[in-house]
């Protein structure tokens, strides 16, 4: 029964959109229009940031560490 349950649950449309949530949020916080975002882990400190695009670097924010995305 809790797995009928769970495979008809999968089958719905989210509840949320999550992908306009975090442009509208990333949006505010850099306080212009954000294209897209990507999620990076510094291999220094292991700390998982975000890169708003269109920025050509990313800065760590625990250990300041400098990500370039590839293309």
């Amino acid at each position: 029964m809790l797995l009928e349950q769970l495979v008809e649950k999968a089958k719905k449309e989210p509840e949320y959109d999550w992908d306009s949530y975090y442009k509208w949020f990333f949006s505010e916080q850099a306080g212009q229009e954000v294209t897209g975002y990507t999620f990076w882990e510094c291999k220094n400190c292991l700390t998982v940031n975000v890169l708003l695009l269109p920025a050509r670097y990313g800065k760590c924010r625990c250990c300041s560490l400098l990500h370039l995305p590839s293309s």
